[in-house]
């Protein structure tokens, strides 16, 4: 047997020392506390990650705070039209030739519905007429809320001038003050005289501009801008100072403020003998689309439609504006009222400048105007008895602006004149069926689909309109070489509630 090693100092046992091994062991106790710290972190992430997930699935608490806000009905207003008042005439005073004077008055009338309202009548101031303590001023009509419907209160006014130099029938519709106007209509050439009456019914001041657009374009009238009208107050301005020897004006009114009921006055004289004398309404607001109802032809005659060159304003016409920055091209139709053969114009509007379009040669009768284009217009028609030969043979003319559809029943006034007539014409293709109330005597009427009807009525008379939403109206007078007509409108919009948000 082989003797066995002794194991001495100088020959160590061949196991690690103890500290070796401790050492080892702690370096592996740090590699599985890392590992461990890792997984740790992949496990919260993947929590993190699961409790987003969740997040995003399971609805949260909502709390939402609603903004403070009241909501405020404004106080229900008086229902209130204004009548333009008294014809006036330039230069009555040498002294003073471009004051305005009247030299008669206009006779007033109203409608309401029930017929028993109490309506009040209050004058406005016109200090540009010195004659208005004799002969009576613009009026403004009203009655208190709770009386009568939206739409039941109406009024009119005629006056028959019979002048040297001023002489002519005017009827007109006592109308809303409204915060923009279009006055289609008048003249400023050689005889012509157009006086803009600005009436401010309200009890706040009123800042007015006037924009003139003739046949070059628009017209530069810095004298226009900035007029104040004071509370309850009528305003009267030439039209000559602003914009003098314009044969087709149109006049954009505006205001700020205090709202305005404007209106236009033509007068015209041929050599030494009166031609007419109109008050203008303002024309339904810019729109692609027009009608004029009861275009009245007074007599035989007119111009071709294709004629080039026209002088004066003795026929039948139709002025168009095209307000926008471009070009327009529109169709004009000419429909007899009582059916018959449709005239068709076409018309190219150059964008700013207004335009006469003849209509043609027109029997005597009355006439639907309907006007389709591609793009924003104005319109109003004009239409005349020529002065005859005779001495007392004057002349007389009337403009018919284009209309604002009915939207309900309403109240028409009729003035005291001759041979009365509502014209009723129906846009839509469908016919429509109205019920026409005049003193307690009611008529069923018919108003034929893209036609026309017209409705006799008595000097005076109280008219209540119903079923007639959709449909536009007017109402002419013609007489002994005497023409006048005005526009029946719709109520403006009632002021309604609102929602404030106090800051």
């Amino acid at each position: 047997m082989s003797p066995k090693h002794p194991v001495s100092p100088t020959n160590p046992p061949t196991d690690p020392p103890r500290e070796a091994m401790m050492m080892d062991a702690e370096r592996r106790n740090r590699g599985l506390r890392a590992a461990g710290r890792g997984v740790a972190a992949v496990a919260a992430a993947a929590v993190c990650t699961a409790a987003v997930a969740a997040a995003m699935l399971v609805p949260w608490p909502e709390h939402r705070a609603e903004p403070e806000s009241v909501v405020v009905a404004p106080v229900e207003s008086r229902q209130q039209r204004v009548c333009p008042g008294p014809l006036l005439e330039l230069a009555e005073d040498a002294e003073a030739a471009t004051a305005a004077t009247s030299f008669g008055s206009a006779d007033l009338v109203t409608a309401t519905f029930p017929a028993d309202i109490e309506v009040d009548e209050v004058p406005l101031e016109a200090p540009d007429n010195d004659q208005a303590d004799d002969d009576g001023a613009p009026v403004a009509i009203e009655v208190e809320p709770s009386a009568a419907e939206i739409g039941m209160l109406a009024g009119a006014q005629e006056q028959r001038a019979r002048q040297e130099m001023l002489a002519g029938l005017a009827i007109a519709a006592c109308r809303e003050p409204a915060a923009e106007s279009w006055l289609v209509g008048g003249s400023t050439a050689l005889g012509r005289t157009s006086l803009v009456l600005l009436a401010n019914p309200t009890d706040v001041a009123a800042t007015v501009d006037l924009r003139i657009f003739g046949e070059e374009g628009t017209v530069e009238a810095p004298a226009g801008l900035g007029l104040v009208v004071p509370p309850g107050t009528q305003r009267v301005v030439s039209l000559a100072g602003l914009a003098p020897d314009i044969a087709a004006p149109v006049v954009r009114v505006t205001s700020s403020g205090g709202r305005i009921a404007a209106t236009l006055q033509q007068s015209a004289i041929d050599g030494l003998v009166p031609a007419g004398v109109e008050l203008i309404a303002p024309a339904a607001a810019p729109s692609d689309q027009a009608r004029i109802p009861g275009f009245v032809v007074a007599e035989e005659g007119g111009v071709p439609v294709d004629e080039d060159h026209l002088d004066g304003d003795g026929f039948p016409a139709l002025r168009l504006l095209a307000p926008g920055a471009d070009d327009v091209e529109a169709t004009v139709s000419v429909v007899p009222e009582q059916g018959g053969a449709r005239t068709s114009i076409d018309v190219s509007l150059l964008a700013g400048q207004t335009i006469d379009v003849p209509l043609g040669e027109l029997s005597p009768g009355a006439y639907a105007i309907d006007l389709v284009a591609d793009g924003p217009v104005v319109a109003a028609a004009r239409s005349s008895f020529a002065p005859g030969e005779e001495e007392d043979d004057t002349g007389d003319f009337a403009w018919f602006p284009a209309t604002t559809a009915l939207i309900g029943d309403l109240a028409v006034a009729v003035p005291d004149v001759p041979a009365p007539v509502l014209h009723l014409v129906a846009a839509g293709t469908d016919d429509v069926d109205v019920v026409v109330a005049t003193r307690g005597a009611q008529r069923d009427v018919t108003v034929p689909g893209g036609g026309g009807v017209a409705v006799t009525l008595r000097p005076g008379d109280q008219v209540v309109l119903r079923g007639v939403e959709g449909l536009h109206a007017s109402v002419s007078s013609i007489g002994a070489r005497m023409l006048s007509s005005f526009s029946v409108e719709p109520p403006g919009p009632v002021d309604a509630p609102i929602r404030v948000y106090p800051r």
